[in-house]
């Protein structure tokens, strides 16, 4: 990612107008995704992007609100409570933040232990599992959105608290909890497979009904959805398991110029084989879907290319 960053700052005419999206740290996917995203911008337009990394998104977001950098790349909730001035960034309303696309997934869900007498979502009621996590908070909303789906809330379990979600996910591999949140084919859930005796497999939210909307309401963006065994599939055991899903999105100002996003999300619509050459993660990226219902307006000049490819309004 470090290294597309920097392709990315060089690849375009020195005269050209510069549009910087700010992002996550340098290893993070909000910042390879971000990184890829600007690569193919600068090679299929004569636009120039950049990548700016930031501590987290309480700095970034703020900026591109204020017109100091041009996009931005979080989770779809995110920069809705931002827009918002709710949860993650209560008391401090981001009214100049616009939608501009969705890309690919990321899905997470409950973890138990193989040899666990947890089968189902039910089953969770009552047993520990990691939470609160001050570092990375986004992860106690993930974790409500996949209770909210399943019927159940945190007050259903025991909360034991973590910093963050590796914590946790280290407190359930030395059996400190009975269940852990861990993100799908994530470097720390490989590492726990190895480390627990017999493994873990993820737990299914179950069939409860609108689910859905249940978990969006949870968490804004985040849906259901259903992965089938595969071997790149770890912790899918047996059959087909729910999880939560949450979609890495752009953003931006209002003011960015109408052509600038208008040929931003043409581009992208179109580069799917290249942005999967930059970050195996758009593999999953469906273009059809860049374009969701959001709590946050989307940019005209998105509107517009979205029209012309038939993907407006939202489904």
């Amino acid at each position: 990612a470090a290294v597309l960053g920097a392709i990315v700052a060089m690849s375009a005419p020195a005269a050209a107008q510069t549009y910087t999206i700010g992002a996550n740290p340098q290893g993070s996917m909000f910042y390879a995704a971000a990184a890829a995203l600007a690569k193919v911008a600068v090679d299929k337009t004569n636009m120039q992007f950049r990548v700016a990394p930031y501590s987290g998104s309480s700095t970034y977001i703020p900026k591109v609100n204020s017109g100091e950098l041009a996009f931005g790349m979080s989770n779809g909730a995110e920069y809705s409570f931002a827009y918002h001035g709710t949860d993650l960034f209560e008391g401090h309303v981001n009214k100049n933040l616009r939608s501009v696309m969705f890309t690919f997934a990321l899905t997470n869900g409950f973890a138990v232990r193989n040899d666990s007498n947890i089968k189902t979502a039910a089953d969770l009621k009552g047993k520990k599992v990691p939470g609160i996590y001050s570092s990375g908070k986004i992860f106690a909303y993930l974790q409500r959105a996949w209770l909210a789906a399943a019927g159940m809330t945190e007050n259903d379990v025991t909360i034991v608290p973590a910093s963050n979600f590796v914590v946790g996910v280290k407190a359930f591999m030395s059996g400190r909890t009975d269940a852990a949140y861990v993100p799908f084919n994530s470097g720390i859930g490989k590492q726990a497979m190895a480390k627990i005796p017999g493994g873990w497999h993820y737990l299914s939210t179950g069939t409860v009904p609108n689910a859905d909307a249940r978990a969006e309401a949870a968490l804004p963006t985040a849906r259901t959805v259903t992965i089938k065994p595969g071997k790149n599939a770890t912790g899918i055991l047996g059959k087909p398991t729910t999880l939560i899903a949450i979609d890495v999105a752009m953003f931006t100002n209002k003011d960015v110029p109408d052509d600038v996003v208008y040929k931003l999300v043409k581009t992208i619509y179109g580069g799917k084989a290249e942005l999967a050459k930059g970050l195996g993660a758009f593999a999953r990226f469906n273009p059809k879907h860049m374009v969701r219902k959001s709590s946050v307006p989307y940019h005209p000049g998105a509107i517009k290319a979205y029209k012309e490819l038939g993907l407006w309004p939202p489904k």
